[in-house]
C-alpha cells in the first residue's frame, strides 16, 4: 500500500500509485493536475485511487470486515496466540476502536476531484456517466461509513451528542483549499448520502455489470441501507427490491455456502468485492502480518505462518444447529498446531482463496440485503412477509425453518440471524449500534455488557484533528 500526506485528512496533490489492477486505468503511477481537469483518462486515474484506499488494513482491507465483530460478540481473542491484534478492541479498552478516519478523507478528495472535473471532458458520454455515478456511489459510501462509525445514527442519537463528520463535497488541491471545519449534524450528512446516492443511480449506464467496482444494484442496496439506518422502512424496502431485482449476483444454494467463499472470482453473491492481488497488495510482509487470513487462522494450518488469535466465540458457535452449511465454515484448531492443546474454533471466511493470505472483501451481499428488507418489513409489522424471507434463506443453508416466528419476535430473529448468516465480515457491532442495543460481550472477555450510552460505543478522532481545531469537537469523554 502506497503512503499519502495529508492536510486535516486531505489530498494536497494528485500523485498516485494504484494498486488495484481490476480497476487498472492508464497513467497507472502519476498524473498531471491539467489531466485531471481536462481528460477522462486523468479523472478514471484518480477514480482508481480512491477505489486503492479502500483496501488499507484498517479500512476495507481489514477491520471493515473483522473489527466489529471483535469489538461486539462474535470474535474472542486468544490473547496468547494473537500477537497483540485486537486485544484491546476484545475487551473494548478505551481508544481500542476503528480508525479509519483519514484515509476514509483522501478517498473523498479524490472522488470530488472527478465530480468536480469530469463534465464536458473530451470522450465517451457513457464513460462519463459511469465514472460519475460510481465517484458519487463511493462519496455517499465512504461518507456512510464515516457517520455510522464516529457518529450516531440519526434515530439513536445518545446524550444530545448530534455531531457527525466532517461534510466536504469539494476537492482540496492545496492548503488553502483545506481550511479546517467543524462536524456536521447527523441529519445533514445522512442527507448529503441519500442525495449522492440518488444521483449515482440516475447516472449509472445499463452497461455497467462489474460487481468489483459499484454499479447501480450496488448502489441502490447501500441507499437502502442509509435508509435502515435512518428507520425510513418503506424506503429501504423500495430500494432493497430494486437492488435484488438489478442485480447479476445470485444467492448461494443449498450446500454451497463454504464454496463460494473459496473462490478467486467474485463471490456469487458479491453485489460489490473489493478484489486483491497477492503480489501487489500482500507484498513483502504486510499481507502475512495484517490480511483477514492472518487474523482469523492459526499458524501452521496448510503451512502458513500467522497472527491467528481471531476465534470464533462460544456465543456464536451455539447458535448453529447441525447440518446448517454456515456451521460448516468453522474447524477446529489448536493454537499452534493440529495436536497443540487447547483446541479453538475457527472461522474459515477468510482462507486464501485468490492467493497467500488474500481474499477478496464482500462489502454488500445479497443474502444481506435480503435479511436488511425483512428487517424492514417486520418494523412495519409485515412479520409474515418477513419470515418468508428468512424461511427461504434458512432454507437455503440447510437450517430448519419451523422456529422463524410470523410475530412481532421476528424481530429479533433476525438480528440473530444476521449473526448465522455474516459472521466474520464486520456488521455485528453496527447492528448492534444501530439497534440501540448495547453489547453484551462474550463470557470469556470478563467485559460483561457495554450500554448504548457508554462512550466506548464511538471512537475517539484522531489527535491531529482536534488539535488543529479543537471545537471540532472530538466524541463526548475523549
Amino acid at each position: 500500500m502506497k503512503k499519502t500526506f495529508y492536510l486535516y485528512a486531505l489530498v494536497l496533490g494528485f500523485a498516485i500509485s494504484s494498486c488495484e489492477k481490476s480497476v487498472e486505468v492508464e497513467p497507472k503511477n502519476s498524473i498531471a493536475p491539467n489531466a485531471v481537469i481536462t481528460t477522462l483518462s486523468g479523472n478514471q486515474a484518480v477514480l482508481a485511487s480512491a477505489y486503492d484506499r479502500l483496501q488499507s488494513f484498517g479500512y476495507w482491507g481489514r477491520d471493515m470486515a473483522l473489527l466489529g465483530d471483535a469489538m461486539a460478540d462474535n470474535i474472542y481473542t486468544e490473547v496468547n496466540i494473537a500477537g497483540g491484534r485486537y486485544t484491546g478492541a476484545n475487551l473494548n479498552q478505551r481508544g481500542s476502536h476503528y480508525g479509519f478516519w483519514g484515509t476514509a478523507y483522501v478517498a473523498i478528495n479524490d472522488v470530488n476531484t472527478v465530480i468536480a472535473n469530469i463534465d464536458g471532458v473530451p470522450g465517451s458520454a457513457t464513460a462519463i456517466a459511469q465514472a460519475k455515478a460510481e465517484a458519487l456511489a463511493l462519496r455517499a459510501m465512504v461518507y456512510f461509513d464515516l457517520a455510522r462509525t464516529y457518529g450516531y445514527e440519526p434515530t439513536k442519537i445518545q446524550g444530545g451528542f448530534d455531531r457527525s463528520v466532517v461534510l466536504r463535497l469539494s476537492p482540496s488541491a492545496t492548503p488553502s483549499d483545506a481550511s479546517p471545519r467543524r462536524r456536521t449534524s447527523v441529519d445533514s450528512v445522512y442527507k448529503a448520502i441519500e442525495k449522492d446516492l440518488k444521483d449515482a443511480i440516475a447516472l449509472f449506464p445499463a452497461s455497467n455489470t462489474s460487481r468489483f467496482r459499484l454499479n447501480k444494484p450496488a448502489a441502490q442496496a447501500l441507499l437502502g441501507k442509509v435508509y435502515l439506518y435512518w428507520e425510513k422502512w418503506g424506503d429501504a424496502v423500495t430500494q432493497f427490491d430494486a437492488a435484488l431485482a438489478g442485480t447479476p449476483a445470485t444467492q448461494i444454494a443449498a450446500g454451497a455456502y463454504v464454496t463460494a467463499f473459496n473462490t478467486a472470482s467474485v463471490n456469487q453473491e458479491s453485489l460489490f468485492e473489493i478484489p486483491f492481488i497477492t503480489s501487489t497488495e500482500m507484498s513483502g510482509v504486510t499481507g502475512a502480518n495484517d490480511s483477514p487470513f492472518s487474523y482469523t487462522n492459526p499458524s501452521g494450518r496448510n503451512s502458513f505462518s500467522t497472527f491467528g488469535g481471531q476465534t470464533a466465540s462460544d456465543e456464536l458457535m451455539a447458535l448453529f444447529e447441525a447440518g446448517d452449511d454456515r456451521r460448516s465454515m468453522f474447524f477446529q484448531f489448536g493454537g499452534t498446531s493440529a495436536t497443540a492443546s487447547p483446541v479453538f474454533n475457527w472461522c474459515a471466511k477468510y482462507r486464501g482463496s485468490v492467493g497467500a493470505y488474500t481474499d477478496n472483501i464482500k462489502v454488500i451481499r445479497f443474502s444481506d440485503v435480503v435479511l436488511m428488507k425483512a428487517e424492514a418489513l417486520a418494523e412495519q409489522n409485515q412479520f409474515q412477509a418477513a419470515a418468508d424471507l428468512v424461511i427461504a434463506l434458512r432454507a437455503r443453508r440447510n437450517a430448519t425453518t419451523n422456529t422463524v416466528p410470523n410475530t412481532s419476535a421476528i424481530k429479533d430473529y433476525i438480528q440473530t440471524e444476521r449473526r448465522r448468516e455474516l459472521f466474520f465480515e464486520g456488521h455485528r457491532w453496527f447492528d448492534l449500534k444501530r439497534k440501540g442495543a448495547g453489547i453484551t460481550k462474550p463470557a470469556k472477555t470478563a467485559v460483561g455488557s457495554i450500554s448504548a450510552a457508554d462512550y466506548r460505543i464511538l471512537p475517539p478522532l484522531p489527535v491531529s484533528e482536534v488539535t488543529l481545531l479543537p471545537t471540532l469537537p472530538n466524541n463526548p469523554n475523549y
